[in-house]
């Protein structure tokens, strides 16, 4: 079900604590990965809304992620994306939205999350940046 969140008053201020404590974390797929980590980090401090409830610890690798997809009727990240939050043109996407790029691996996509002038991501060894123009798919976090 497509969720109509809404951004807190201060969430610039919350947005940017949550970056700067998780940009040095490292991947860790299940808890610290592009979906549970840096995505569903983002739109908590954003909104104050949880989505990564029921799905921490669940999995611990590509194939598990994968399964998990799949049992929710998805083949994509961004179709699982799209089950959850309203999709937008990538043009429209503003700080703290949710981005999808292309990948390598079985998933074949990757989340990131929209910044003033271009993507944060998640590498091995915490945060990293992309370009806008490397974005896919958009979803809108919040009004």
């Amino acid at each position: 079900m497509v969720q109509r969140l809404t951004r807190l008053p201060n969430w610039r201020a919350r947005f940017a604590a949550e970056m700067d404590r998780q940009r040095r974390e490292a991947f860790a797929w299940g808890r610290h990965d592009c979906a549970l980590g840096l995505v569903t980090g983002a739109i908590e401090a954003i909104t104050g809304v949880d989505l990564a409830r029921g799905y921490r610890g669940k999995y611990r690798g590509q194939a598990a992620a994968l399964r998990i997809l799949r049992d929710a009727g998805c083949e994509t990240p961004g179709d699982f994306a799209a089950t959850i939050l309203p999709e937008i043109p990538p043009a429209m996407a503003r700080i703290g939205d949710v981005g999808v790029m292309s990948a390598d691996g079985p998933l074949a996509q990757a989340f990131c999350v929209v910044d003033a002038s271009s993507l944060i991501v998640m590498t091995d060894l915490g945060h990293g940046r992309r370009p806008r123009a490397d974005m896919i798919r958009a979803f809108r976090v919040g009004e």
